[in-house]
């Protein structure tokens, strides 16, 4: 058995070793070309790094920017990598990352408040604050996933949210601290370099936890094996995880504090010394961080040859590459994806008639009211504007196409989640609401003064883009829920780099656009709010048409099949259905976040079970969280304004973690 191991690793690690070499050409011709940009002479190179001179210009771009981007590329990708490693060993999950696990963007967030309210320690040391960030974000993920015992998919959907989470938090400081836009720009994965300070810091670092890792190469080959065998040889299980988590969350904060967010080379590196065969805790730890190195570098020099009015980004280019691996790496997990269950409770099913009409009362009144209340630089006021009709041309049309996309988004929530038979998840995971996005933005890049029909149809096409490359993707699993939930983060996920590529432009239509990505309704007219209301009719008109199908949904596919139902046809019609709803409902108000996630959970929570009963609960649960919403972003920060999807999102998030963390309702 260990002759047939080892001819086995022999005769897969030529491809390996022929992917380094090819890798390794690569990287330098790559380099080549950089330096012949600065420098036409080779024969100056060895001099401008070692003994520059400062009277050459060419000298002092290779010196201090050319020859420091190189080291630092390759101790970020190097770093990065090791930090996956760790991860993936002691949580046993392939796709297990500083990206995927959050950790990358609280860090971030906590340098952006850090700028803001606490500069000072930002100037003691940046670090300290990203590793704080990172750990929070760590601990939110752990602590989301910890009831599906760590499940592949469920790390997947946690870190998902946070990242989310965070997004939002951020894209609210950048709206109204204008300078952070800058710190948008770099935190996307800047390794652009003006001296060797990055150097000196990534250096001990990477090398202290590359030797910290390797001594602990054997105490980690024993957790892989079982916690049991870990303890019979003298290890805790627990302190090695939690020794090692600090470990790769310490190198993570390094990196983002040097150079920001990229992400994916932690997948791509280790996963591909697995598909080679070397599958050891030992050999990953010494193959994959040169091969993450090589192909950060890769990546970085290719993109920089695309002709753009700016850079694009490192860790742009990464995510280009790493989605599809992402696709790749969770669809061919072995690991289970269900989320556990979020049941509520049964207690207002006795009264269930009068607890609609409360809560259809409350959100008519709840809505009306809002109109009317509002603060203005003289305090608040219960009158309005100063006409009715001025009140209504003004603050009606927003608050009726934030109410309608929530309706929208809140049925196809229901669809979702009964689709996929997974309680956590929701519309954007689709993918289409990022397609659709997309879609707008790059309308309002090369065409703004384009009419709303062209936005309509540019959403349409995008959600139907992406609906179809779905449908492509998950065609050999017979349109399977789990495949196609997996399927749809990478999507969302591609999409949301490109949209990172644009923003990191720093082209000031990109700036203005931040709103619009963040689900802004306070330009929208009666037309918007017209065709939001008919959408979101038509939608109700539709719903009893598919709810015995969805009632069946639940109750596992064999039985649905013993019914004579087959699974192709509803999976396909709900698909197009729901991407259909999502598309609309961008077009009108931009992406909003975590509506068609709460409102159904609370809908279940007030005793709704029936597909129709749910729908129409959450119908209204949406209303009433979508008013909330308008109201607090117009009168929070008067004169400012905040966008409603980022509202909502802001108020979800916290529902969301007292929701998975709190124990199981009966």
């Amino acid at each position: 058995m260990q002759a047939s191991n080892k001819t086995t690793g022999t005769r897969r690690g030529f491809p390996l070793t022929t992917l380094f070499f090819c890798a390794f050409v690569v990287a330098i011709a790559l380099g080549i070309r950089s330096m012949g940009a600065v420098s036409a002479n080779p024969m100056t190179w060895w001099n401008a790094l070692v003994r520059p001179d400062p009277t050459q210009m060419a000298d002092l771009l290779l010196h201090y920017s050319v020859f420091p981007r190189f080291v630092v590329t390759l101790l970020v990708g190097s770093g990065l990598t090791i930090a996956a490693i760790l991860f993936q060993i002691v949580l046993r999950n392939p796709i297990a990352d500083s990206t995927t696990l959050g950790i990358s963007a609280g860090a971030f967030l906590a340098l952006s408040m850090a700028n803001i309210w606490a500069p000072v320690f930002v100037d003691a040391s940046r670090t300290l604050v990203a590793a704080l960030g990172g750990l929070i974000a760590g601990a939110a993920v752990l602590a989301l996933a910890w009831r599906s015992r760590l499940s592949p998919q469920t790390i997947l959907l946690s870190g998902l949210l946070v990242n989310l989470y965070a997004g939002a938090v951020n894209t609210l400081l950048i709206m109204y601290h204008g300078g952070l836009i800058q710190l948008f720009i770099w935190g996307s994965g800047s390794l652009a370099m003006q001296d060797w300070s990055a150097v000196t810091l990534l250096l001990p670092n990477v090398a202290g936890v590359a030797v910290a890792a390797l001594l602990f190469a054997r105490p980690l080959s024993i957790l892989t094996v079982s916690d049991e065998a870990a303890r019979n040889l003298g290890v805790s299980p627990t302190s090695l995880r939690l020794i090692c988590m600090i470990i790769g969350i310490w190198i993570t904060a390094v990196c983002v504090s040097t150079v920001g967010i990229i992400g994916f080379v932690g997948l791509a590196a280790p996963e591909l010394v697995r598909r080679y065969g070397f599958s050891s805790v030992k050999d990953q730890l010494l193959l994959a961080p040169p091969l993450g190195a090589l192909l950060l570098w890769d990546a970085d020099g290719l993109f920089q040859m695309v002709p753009t009015p700016s850079e694009i980004s490192a860790g742009a280019a990464m995510a280009f590459v790493g989605a599809p691996l992402l696709l790749l790496i969770s669809a061919r997990s072995s690991h289970s994806n269900q989320v556990p269950a979020i049941e509520g409770g049964t207690k207002f099913i006795g009264m269930r008639g009068l607890w609609w009409i409360i809560i259809l009362a409350a959100a008519l009144v709840l809505a009306s009211g809002s109109l009317f209340l509002g603060r203005g630089f003289d305090g608040w006021n219960i009158g309005g504007l100063s006409t009715l009709d001025a009140t209504l041309h003004w603050r009606g049309p927003r608050l009726i196409v934030a109410v309608a996309a929530g309706m929208m988004l809140a049925i196809s929530g229901v669809i979702v989640q009964r689709l996929t038979a997974n309680p956590m998840a929701s519309p954007e995971l689709l993918g289409v609401t990022s397609g659709s996005a997309f879609a707008i933005v790059m309308v309002a890049i090369f065409f703004p003064a384009a009419p709303h029909w062209v936005h309509l149809c540019a959403a349409a096409l995008g959600s139907f883009a992406v609906l179809l490359l779905m449908l492509l993707f998950s065609r050999k699993s017979g349109f399977a829920p789990d495949r196609i939930f997996v399927i749809g983060i990478s999507l969302a996920t591609f999409f949301s780099a490109v949209i990172t590529v644009l923003l990191s432009t720093g082209d000031p239509r990109m700036y203005g656009l931040i709103g619009l990505l963040s689900g802004s309704t306070y330009m929208a007219t009666p037309l918007d709010a017209s065709i939001a209301v008919a959408a979101a009719i038509l939608a109700l008109i539709f719903v009893p048409f598919f709810c015995r199908w969805l009632d069946m949904m639940p109750l596992g596919r064999d039985f649905t099949r013993s019914l004579g139902l087959g699974s192709v046809r509803p999976n396909v019609t709900l698909l197009v259905f729901s991407s259909i709803l999502v598309a609309v409902s961008v077009l009108a108000a931009g992406p909003l976040s975590f509506v068609g996630l709460i409102a159904p959970h609370m809908a279940k929570m007030s005793g709704a079970r029936r597909t129709s009963t749910q729908i129409f609960a959450a119908c209204l649960f949406a209303v009433a969280l979508m008013t909330i919403s308008d109201f607090v972003g117009r009168v929070a920060f008067v004169p400012r304004q905040l966008p409603v999807g980022l509202v909502a999102t802001l108020i979800g998030m916290p529902y969301i973690l007292w929701l998975i963390c709190s124990p199981a309702r009966a």
